[in-house]
């Protein structure tokens, strides 16, 4: 911008005084105008630049965050923080694993296992009279166990997205707990599809059930 004005100021000189100084005036009104547009690009570029160098970093940060350790913390809240393996992968490893066409898939679950002690997802899938529960490990998405055992039950499918998705549901459940997000289900249940929600507000448990079809929510 500096080499602007003063092309304007020689400018301005070889037209005369008169010409000069309504030139400088004028320059200086357009040169505002003219800068404001140049600055603030290059103020946008800087900070979307520092943005977009924060952002990737708080990106990298986050998904080191998730892949670290358990990566989630054993007492994590899920509300804020999501493993690295969602519940839709975890869903296709299971049933890559059970390799059944027309298994029904009637139960998804992420909590922290003491036993293995890390967060796990328990998919369960009915295949003919066998009722499998794969467990997935909810930081590497691999399989850590098939637990099957024979079961006469009618399981009836259920959708991580219809007709009601996880967040819609958390959405009306949150209100009615306390603390932090300690694991959650999605499943069919005593003739209903229903997510539940358990929250731990330092020891004290409150488990929020949401049915999908109703929207009814339930304090137990």
């Amino acid at each position: 911008m500096k080499m602007n004005r003063m092309s304007h100021v020689a400018v301005a000189g070889v037209l005369g005084i008169g010409l000069a100084l309504t030139g400088c005036s004028g320059t200086s009104g357009d040169d505002s105008q003219e800068s404001q547009a140049p600055a603030d690009s290059q103020a946008a570029d800087q900070t979307e630049s520092s943005g977009e160098g924060s952002a990737a970093g708080d990106q990298e940060s986050a998904a080191g965050s998730e892949k670290s350790g358990s990566q989630l913390s054993k007492d994590a809240d899920l509300s804020k923080k999501s493993p690295a393996t969602s519940a839709q992968d975890a869903v296709k490893t299971a049933q890559d694993k059970v390799e059944a066409d027309d298994g029904v898939l009637h139960a998804v679950e992420l909590d922290y296992d003491e036993d293995d002690g890390k967060w796990e997802y328990d998919v369960k899938i009915m295949d003919g009279t066998t009722d499998h529960k794969v467990v997935v490990d909810a930081d590497t998405g691999k399989v850590v166990r098939d637990e099957s055992e024979d079961s006469d039950d009618a399981e009836k499918s259920i959708d991580l997205k219809t007709p009601m998705a996880y967040d819609e549901a958390y959405d009306l459940a949150k209100d009615k707990g306390e603390g932090r997000l300690s694991g959650w289900k999605l499943e069919y249940d005593d003739g209903q599809r229903e997510y539940q929600f358990d929250f731990d507000d330092n020891g004290s448990e409150t488990e929020v059930t949401v049915d999908v079809e109703s929207k009814k929510v339930m304090v137990d």
